[in-house]
């Protein structure tokens, strides 16, 4: 029970991963104050790709993903996990980028990004380098963190929430802001099973159940509190509402360690994402991909107007091909081999 729940928590923190600062930019963009629909709609319609990677997870479930991509394409099993790993890459540059420039904007204006990213990158690789017992143990630690932080920042925003800053209802179309968060909050939950899969099927339900309740009352909060104005044009308005929290009761900025629950999420999620890459290019060396991180964040994305429409407008119609796509093939080839098995075995 303790190790499933460890890698429940992994889940729950990959899930919420790529939120702040970026799928919640984009379903503000797109869906204005009508973002919390989105995200119920978007929640229903997301257990279609987790029942997949369940089906996934229960073929040979004493396998990881890469060695299922090995089983069912023996002969070009080598070139897809290549490119799987290229495109989980792509997608924790992009989350690590969100981190660093978290850090830089809001916590170390005066650091040079560089510095930020190796300190970053130093924890992470030493958290890649154990093994799986490890990993899901830090990560029921930072849960349990995390957990704190979180009903503390809610508690303490009860009091300011206006109902009025919800409305109108419908005045946008919510089902715009459902791709992006579907690609976003939930398709990168794939990653999830690099780990032998006997231990991660109930996780990936209950990891969802979760993550989505908490990321649906950030949400309604965040209208609810700012409005929607501030929201869409303050950075990391996740952020600045916690400076709400303990309005007129202390003096200290407390709201700088209520966000560690975001950094968690972040740090968690690069954390797989880096073993996902070395263990499908097959890397002994650890460092080689977190080097690469650190170098391509410190040239890319150095205009966030530039991030931000790619953000919103590019990257939640490319993971669906990668994370939904790619996994619905693995799954049809596997299901193929168990069939003819069986009909062998008769």
């Amino acid at each position: 029970m303790r190790k499933e729940f460890g890698y429940t928590t992994l889940a729950y923190f990959i899930y919420r991963s790529a939120f702040i600062g970026i799928s919640s930019v984009s379903l503000v963009t797109l869906t204005h104050q009508d973002s919390w629909i989105s995200i119920l709609i978007a929640f229903v319609i997301g257990f279609i790709p987790l029942l997949l990677f369940y089906k996934i997870a229960s073929i040979k479930e004493e396998l990881n993903i890469l060695e299922k991509i090995d089983y069912s394409f023996p002969k070009i099993g080598k070139y897809l996990k290549l490119l799987l790993g290229l495109a989980v890459f792509c997608l924790i540059l992009l989350n690590f980028w969100n981190l660093t420039n978290l850090v830089v904007s809001q916590f170390l204006s005066r650091t040079p990004i560089l510095v930020v990213s190796i300190s970053l990158i130093v924890p992470i690789i030493y958290l890649i380098s154990q093994n799986n017992v490890v990993i899901s143990r830090t990560s029921l630690i930072l849960f349990f963190l995390t957990a704190i932080f979180w009903i503390l920042s809610a508690t303490g925003l009860i009091s300011k929430f206006q109902f009025n800053n919800l409305m109108p209802v419908l005045e946008y179309n919510p089902l715009k802001g459902v791709i992006p968060y579907i690609s976003y909050n939930i398709l990168p939950i794939f990653i999830l099973l690099i780990f032998p899969n006997k231990h991660i099927k109930k996780s990936l339900f209950t990891g969802y159940v979760i993550a989505s309740t908490s990321i649906f009352i950030v949400m309604m909060f965040l209208i609810a509190v700012l409005g929607i104005d501030l929201v869409t044009i303050i950075q990391y308005p996740e952020f600045h509402i916690l400076k709400l929290v303990f309005e007129g009761f202390v003096t200290y900025r407390l709201e700088n360690m209520l966000a560690t629950q975001w950094i968690f999420d972040i740090f968690i999620f690069t954390s797989i994402g880096l073993k996902f890459c070395n263990e499908s290019f097959n890397l002994k060396k650890i460092y080689i991909f977190p080097i690469l991180l650190i170098l391509i964040n410190s040239i890319l994305f150095k205009n966030n107007t530039i991030a931000n429409e790619l953000v919103t407008y590019c990257f939640p119609y490319i993971i669906p091909i990668f994370f939904f796509i790619f996994p619905l093939i693995i799954y049809l080839k596997l299901k193929k081999n168990e069939k003819q098995i069986i009909s062998q075995e008769n």
